[in-house]
Formats: C-alpha cells, structure tokens, sequence
C-alpha cells in the first residue's frame, strides 16, 4: 500500500513538473507554436502547474517532518490545583515513521515539563511484514526515566482495524497485534488502559483517568465507571471520537482523542479531507469542543500519517493540554 501511495506523490510531481517544463521552453523558443502566442496564458498556467510540484512536495515531504505544540486551556469542574497533560496520539510507527519520530517527540514533550503524559492510541501502523514496529517506541522510556506518569490506549490499528464499519470481520484487515504493543509498552513502564479507571493525585488533589479500549473493535466498555466516585474530575482517554455520544452518557468531564490525524490534509473553505465514517462535527476533527452541559472534547491532530505520507496546512502536533 505504501508503494501505491509514493507512486501517485511520484506521479503528482512529474505530472505538473514535467509539463511545467514543456510548456515553458515552448513559449520561450518555439517560436511557430501555439504557446509563444499566448505566452501569458501559457506562463500563468505553468505557475499554477509550479504551484501544484510545490505543493505535493510540501506536504509529502516537508509539513509531515514538523512538529507544532499546540497549547490550550481546558476549564473543568472542581479543579483546585491547575495541572498539564502532553497529548500524543498517531504515531503509525511504520514505513514513514521510526525511532527518530518518536524520539523528537519526546525531546519536546521534555521541554514542555508536563504532569502527566498521555498516549491516545494508534502507535503502531501495523503495516504488514516481517519488522516488530513495537521497536521504534523505545525513546518513550526517557519519559519515564524523567519521572513523568504515561499512560497509553490502543487504537484501531494496533486490532489490525481500520475502514468502513460493515461487519466485524470486514474490519480486520491486518493482524491483530494489540498483545504485543500492551506488552511493549508495559515493558519500559508505561501504564496501558484497557477500560480501566486510575485515580491518581496530581497537586494534592484526586483526578480519576479512564482509558477505554478500541472503540472500532467494539471492544470499548465503561462499566469501570460505575465504581467511580461522583465529585471526582473524569478525564477520559479515548481514540475514537466518533465515541463521544457514547461518553456523555457517563460522568466523564473531559474526553482526549486523536484518531482523525485532523482530516490530514485540510483546505481552506472545505477542511479536513480525510472523513470520519462517525457521525461527528467536522469542526471537530481538531481542538477543543463542548459536547453538552457536562461533557468536552479535545481531539489531537496527532503526528503521523495514515495511508500516504502527507499532511497539508495540518502539521503534526503534540498538544499541551492545562487543566484547570
């Protein structure tokens, strides 16, 4: 799939590089051709060509090597002590992104000093073949090794699931490796939520973190829930958005996603191209959103690719989340 991917960004490029070219050295030399009459229109049409090789260029190649901090303050109730959470989600460790991803990942979350580190799912790509993709996520044991808490969650990709929703079967389109990267991450001491609540004391005050399981492998359950205290702030740690209905029938205050890679390539006037088959905003594809009188949502834009490696007005992100 990824050599189908690089091919159309190699037929991107050439496809207006190429004609760019001809057109240009036509109206330049080819005095008897129809492009030296009209050389205005011809120049204007190879510039809009230029734009294009700028533009597929760009956003395979460059916008998807960025980092952005996006940093935002999110209001919840009876918060006494403010406290930060770095929000990560998407790496799809795999053919585009390695060890060196993940490591300028945590060479800026370091530099945020955050509280409370907090993986929303979708490490793994999960690309068919022979390598251990559980390998590349060894940087995040510096995390640890700084005394910072991480917890992580599948997504639909560590199931081997991704696609439109018509049969469980149908989903599985990989395999499922889901095991493993609980084991992985387990391994370097990162704490991996599978419809589990943790409640923790963040600046002497109680937090009560639910990580749910993958909601695209119907695998998400919040019956942990119902042994929660009531007056506790609930930050709830799930992939999926397209969840969201589902958790604001809890008593859950704050819902953290990645999942839509923020639509991946966004246009002015359209927004994000790549959908969701969820039936949730597209204004909610990024940022931060109140759902009903009790309920917000924030969705990471993430920081890898899913399908071809691009990205465009869209950089990847780690969101710097303060909680007060």
């Amino acid at each position: 799939m990824q050599v189908y991917f690089d091919l159309l960004i190699t037929i991107g490029i050439v496809g207006t590089l190429l004609p760019a070219g001809v057109l240009y050295y036509s109206a330049k030399k080819r005095v008897q051709s129809w492009e030296y009459r009209h050389k205005k229109s011809i120049h204007a049409f190879v510039v809009l060509l230029l734009l294009g090789t700028i533009t597929i260029s760009y956003g395979s190649f460059v916008e998807p090597t960025l980092l952005v901090t996006h940093e935002q303050t999110i209001h919840i109730p009876n918060i006494t002590h403010p406290f930060t959470i770095a929000l990560v989600s998407d790496f799809q460790l795999g053919p585009y992104t390695k060890t060196e991803h993940v490591t300028h990942i945590v060479d800026r979350i370091l530099l945020l000093h955050p509280d409370i580190v907090m993986l929303a799912g979708d490490q793994l790509d999960n690309t068919p073949g022979d390598i251990d993709e559980t390998m590349y996520i060894t940087p995040l044991s510096r995390l640890i090794d700084a005394g910072i808490p991480v917890y992580a969650i599948p997504g639909n990709h560590e199931y081997g699931i991704g696609g439109k929703r018509n049969s469980l079967d149908s989903l599985h389109f990989f395999g499922d490796m889901s095991k493993d990267a609980e084991r992985a991450f387990k391994a370097i001491g990162i704490r991996y939520l599978t419809n589990t609540l943790v409640t923790t004391t963040i600046h002497d005050q109680e937090i009560a973190f639910f990580g749910g399981d993958s909601y695209l492998a119907e695998k998400l359950s919040f019956d942990v829930l119902k042994d929660k205290p009531q007056d506790i702030p609930t930050i709830a740690l799930i992939h999926n958005p397209g969840a969201i209905w589902l958790a604001t029938k809890e008593d859950i205050d704050l819902v953290l996603s990645g999942h839509t890679h923020g639509g991946q390539i966004r246009l002015p006037f359209l927004g994000p191209i790549g959908r969701l088959d969820e039936p949730i905003p597209l204004d909610w594809y990024q940022g931060l959103h109140q759902v009903d009188t009790n309920t917000q949502i924030f969705v990471t834009s993430g920081t890898g690719e899913s399908g071809t490696r691009a990205r465009l007005f869209n950089p990847p992100e780690v969101a710097l989340l303060t909680v007060e």
